[in-house]
C-alpha cells in the first residue's frame, strides 16, 4: 500500500497539522474534568467560577477576527507558535493559581491560543486538501483532533487521585509544548502563504458581502449560538454537580468525560438528529441520579456533539471562497464565543437559584429553535 493511499489522498502536512492540533487540545481536555473543581477547591464561588469562564469567551467574541486578520499580516505559523506557548502558560498559570483572582489571568493569557489556533489550523489543513475532498478532509481533521478529548480525560482519571488537581495542570501544559515541536519540526516547507491563501487571493467587499449575506451561514451562526449556550452552561456546571451533588469521585468523572469523549470522535448521525437528540440528553440528566443512566446519557451527549461539528464545519467549508475561509472560520466560531459566554454566565447566576435538574430542563427547551433553523438551509449556487 502506497503511503498516498494510506494517508487517503492528502499530504502528509495535512496530518501533521491535525495531530500537533490533538496535542494542543489535550492541554486542556486533560483538565476539563476538573477545571472547576479546582477552582471551587482554590475558594472560587459557582458565581465566581462563571463569570471567569464568561470572561474569556466575551472577550474572544470581540478578538477573533482581530487576531485572524493580524495573523494574515504576521503570519499564520509564527500565529500558531504563539498560540501553542500560550495554551501551555495558561495551563501552568491555572494549576499555580493561589487564589481565586489568578483565575482572571489565566483566560486572558489564553485568548491568543483560544483566538486563533482553531480557524488557522482548520483553514490551513481545509486548503491542503483536495477542493473535491473538502468534506472528508474535514472529517479527518475533526476526528483527529478531537481524540484528545477522550484520551485527555482518561489519563485524568488515571492521575488525578495520586496528583492531585494542581500536578494534572502542570502534566498538561506539557502537551501543546509537544504539540509546537510537532508542527515546527514537520511543517518546514509548508508556505501559508501559498497554501492557506494565495496571494493574488484578498478578501474583497464583495466576498465579504457573500459570507455574512448567506442564508446558510446566518442559520449556522443560530445553530451554534444556541447549542454552544447550553453546552458551556452544562460544562460549567457538569462536574460540580456530579460530585457535590451525586457524590461521584473526581476520577469517575473524568471518566464520563473520556466515554463522551469516545462517542464525540466516532459516531455521525445526520443533524437534524443531532438537535433532537441533544434535547432528549438534557431532559435524561434532569432526571438521572445513578452513575449508569449519567454515563448512558454522557455518551449520546458526545456523539450529538461531535456529529453537529463535523457536519458544521464540513459544510461551511463548502460554502465558502479560500480567500476568506480564515475570516469565515472566525466568524462561526464567534457566535460559538458569545454563547460561551452566556453559557458560562447562565451556569453561575442560575445555580444559586434553581436545583440542576430545572437547568437540565432549560437546556432542554434551549436548542428546540435549532431545529427550524436546520430547516431553513439550502443548497447554494457557488457559480
Amino acid at each position: 500500500m502506497s503511503l498516498r493511499r494510506l494517508f487517503g489522498g492528502l499530504p502528509p502536512e495535512f496530518y501533521v497539522v491535525s495531530f500537533s492540533g490533538f496535542m494542543f487540545h489535550m492541554g486542556t481536555s486533560v483538565t476539563a474534568p476538573i477545571l472547576t473543581l479546582h477552582m471551587q477547591g482554590v475558594g472560587a464561588s459557582v458565581f465566581q467560577i462563571g463569570a471567569i469562564l464568561s470572561m474569556q469567551a466575551l472577550l474572544l467574541t470581540v478578538l477573533r477576527l482581530p487576531l485572524t486578520l493580524l495573523a494574515r499580516r504576521v503570519g499564520e505559523k509564527k500565529m500558531l507558535g504563539m498560540a501553542f506557548i500560550a495554551q501551555a502558560a495558561a495551563q501552568m498559570l491555572m494549576g499555580w493559581a493561589p487564589t481565586p483572582r489568578w483565575f482572571y489571568a489565566a483566560p486572558v493569557m489564553q485568548i491568543i491560543a483560544t483566538g486563533t489556533f482553531f480557524q488557522l489550523a482548520t483553514a490551513l489543513n481545509s486548503n491542503l486538501a483536495p477542493l473535491e475532498r473538502q468534506g472528508e478532509a474535514m472529517g479527518r481533521h475533526m476526528t483527529i483532533m478531537s481524540i484528545a478529548m477522550f484520551i485527555g480525560p482518561a489519563l485524568c482519571s488515571l492521575i488525578v487521585n495520586s496528583l492531585g488537581y494542581r500536578r494534572v495542570f502542570y502534566v498538561s501544559s506539557l502537551f501543546p509544548l509537544l504539540g509546537l515541536f510537532m508542527f515546527s519540526g514537520f511543517t518546514l516547507g509548508v508556505k501559508t502563504e501559498g497554501i492557506e491563501v494565495p496571494r493574488h487571493e484578498t478578501p474583497s467587499l464583495g466576498s465579504m458581502r457573500k459570507l455574512f449575506g448567506s442564508r446558510n451561514v446566518v442559520a449556522l451562526t443560530i445553530i451554534r449560538t444556541l447549542y454552544s449556550t447550553s453546552n458551556n452552561t452544562y460544562s460549567t456546571l457538569f462536574s460540580l454537580y456530579a460530585v457535590n451533588t451525586l457524590g461521584f469521585d473526581p476520577a469517575s468523572v473524568a471518566f464520563l468525560y473520556s466515554v463522551m469523549g469516545v462517542a464525540n470522535t466516532a459516531v455521525k448521525v445526520p443533524a437534524g438528529a443531532t438537535f433532537s437528540t441533544i434535547v432528549l440528553v438534557y431532559i435524561t440528566l434532569s432526571f438521572a441520579r445513578v452513575y449508569p443512566l449519567v454515563a448512558a446519557a454522557v455518551v449520546v451527549f458526545g456523539a450529538t456533539w461531535g456529529t453537529r461539528a463535523t457536519v458544521e464545519w464540513a459544510f461551511l467549508a463548502s460554502l465558502v471562497e479560500p480567500e476568506v475561509k480564515n475570516i469565515a472560520v472566525s466568524y462561526i466560531e464567534s457566535f460559538w464565543d458569545l454563547g460561551s459566554a452566556l453559557g458560562s454566565f447562565l451556569a453561575g447566576a442560575l445555580s444559586g437559584v434553581l436545583p440542576m435538574p430545572t437547568i437540565y430542563l432549560l437546556l432542554a427547551g434551549m436548542n428546540l429553535p435549532a431545529l427550524p433553523a436546520i430547516l431553513l438551509m439550502e443548497e447554494e449556487d457557488h457559480d
